[in-house]
C-alpha cells in the first residue's frame, strides 16, 4: 500500500514562499511518488524520538552523565525484516554506486547510532535504507520562438498543460514560467533522468559493527568529559568553511565577536531537531545525539558553544542548501504518514499511473 501525493503537495505550498524552490519540490515530489511508489513496505513510525541509558561495552557500566537519543526519519517492515530509512539531499553523483559519495556512507554512523539506540530498547534492526534525492541542476530557461509557437498550438509542455497565464508570460519574457519549469524539471526526473535525481542503497547492520560503534560512542563520552573537567575545547581550523560556507561561529572564534554580544541568545533545548523531554534539568547536554557526535569529531569548541553553552543566533538566514534539506525531511515526513494511514485505509489509494504534474495542482 503506497501514499498519495496529494497532501505532501499542500504541505510544499504552504512552507515554502519561494516561487523558485516551491515548483522544485512540487516537480521532485512527484517524480519521487513515481519512481518509489510500488515499493512494498509497511511504514511503522515516521520521525521517531527514541532514547536510551548509554552503557561501556566492556563493562555493562551505565553512564552516570550521558544517554543517547535521536529522531529516526522512517521505520519500516518489509518481508518480515525491520528497517530504518533515512532521507537525503546531496549534490554529488548519486547513479553510481560505487561513486565517493556512497563510499562515504558506508563510514556514516548515523545509522549505527539508530541501531544500537533500537537495541538498547529492546528492539533489533535488519539494517539501514539511505534514500537520496539529488538536487536539481537545471533551472528555468529561455524558450526558442519556434518552441513557443508549439507550445501555443498544443497547450502543453513537457508533458504537462500550459495554461494561458504561462504562455502569456512565456510570450513576454521568452522564458519559461515556474510552472513550465516544474514541468520540465518532472518530465526530466521520471522519463530522462530518474537515476540521477533518486537512488536508495541498503547497508545490513552487522553485530560487529554495532559493538565497534558502541566502543566508538563511549570513547568519544570519555573525551567529552576531560574537555569539560578541562575546559578546554580546541579550535579546528580546518571545519572554518565546511560545506561552502563559514561555521555560524566563526565571528566568535576568531575575536570579531563575543558569546554575550546580542546577536546570540541562549537556548532552551540544546537539541533543536529532538523534543524537550520532561524533567530534564540540563537543557537536552546529557544527550547523545548522532549529530551532536559528528559536531564533537569535527571541531571541540563549535560542540561547545553549540550544545555545552548552548547558544544560537538571534537571527540567521539559513543556507539554500540546508533550507531545501529541511523542507524535504518535512514534505517526505507528510507523504509517509499518508502512506501510513493509507496501509489502514485503502479507499484513499492513489496509484502512481494516475497521478500527473497537473492532477496533483
Amino acid at each position: 500500500m503506497t501514499a498519495s501525493p496529494l497532501e505532501a503537495l499542500t504541505e510544499i505550498d504552504s512552507i515554502c514562499t519561494d516561487d523558485l524552490l516551491r515548483a522544485k519540490m512540487r516537480a521532485l515530489l512527484m517524480a519521487y511518488h513515481v519512481r518509489w511508489s510500488s515499493q512494498a513496505f509497511t511504514v511503522l513510525d515516521i520521525e521517531k524520538f527514541s532514547k536510551s541509558d548509554l552503557y561501556n561495552p566492556e563493562t555493562s557500566t551505565k553512564s552516570r552523565t550521558f544517554q543517547m537519543a535521536g529522531k529516526e526519519d522512517i521505520l519500516i517492515e518489509e518481508a518480515g525484516k525491520l528497517w530504518q530509512m533515512d532521507h537525503k539531499t546531496c549534490s554529488e553523483d548519486i547513479a553510481d554506486p560505487a561513486s565517493p559519495y556512497w563510499k562515504q556512507l558506508v563510514i556514516e554512523g548515523q545509522h549505527l547510532h539508530y541501531a544500537l539506540l533500537e537495541h538498547l530498547n529492546g528492539q533489533r534492526l535488519d539494517g539501514a535504507i539511505w534514500d537520496v534525492m539529488r538536487k536539481p541542476s537545471i533551472s528555468p530557461r529561455q524558450i526558442s520562438k519556434a518552441d513557443q509557437k508549439t507550445v501555443v498550438a498544443s497547450k502543453s509542455y513537457c508533458g504537462g498543460e500550459a495554461t494561458e497565464a504561462d504562455i502569456v508570460q512565456m510570450q513576454e519574457t521568452g522564458r519559461e514560467s515556474f510552472h513550465l519549469y516544474e514541468c520540465r524539471l518532472f518530465e526530466d526526473a521520471t522519463k530522462e533522468r530518474p537515476e540521477w535525481y533518486f537512488q536508495r542503497q541498503r547497508v545490513a547492520r552487522l553485530d560487529n559493527e554495532l559493538l565497534e560503534y558502541s566502543s566508538e560512542l563511549w570513547g568519544h563520552t570519555q573525551d567529552l568529559l576531560i574537555c569539560r573537567r578541562e575546559n578546554r575545547w580546541p579550535r579546528n581550523s580546518g571545519a572554518c568553511m565546511n560545506y561552502g560556507r563559514p561555521c555560524k561561529f566563526l565571528g566568535i572564534c576568531s575575536g570579531h565577536d563575543t558569546a554575550d554580544s546580542d546577536k546570540w541568545h541562549k537556548k532552551d533545548w540544546v537539541h533543536l531537531e529532538l523534543p524537550s523531554v520532561d524533567g530534564d534539568k540540563t537543557q537536552g547536554r546529557g544527550f547523545l545525539t548522532n549529530s551532536r557526535i559528528r559536531c564533537f569529531q569535527t571541531c571541540r569548541r563549535k560542540h561547545y558553544l553549540d550544545y555545552e553553552l548552548g547558544i544560537d543566533r538571534v537571527e540567521e538566514d539559513e543556507a539554500e542548501s540546508l533550507q531545501f534539506g529541511t523542507i524535504w525531511h518535512e514534505v517526505l515526513a507528510v507523504y509517509f504518514k499518508q502512506w501510513k494511514e493509507n496501509y489502514v485505509n485503502a479507499s484513499t489509494h492513489v496509484p502512481a499511473s494516475a497521478v500527473g504534474i497537473d492532477s496533483a495542482r
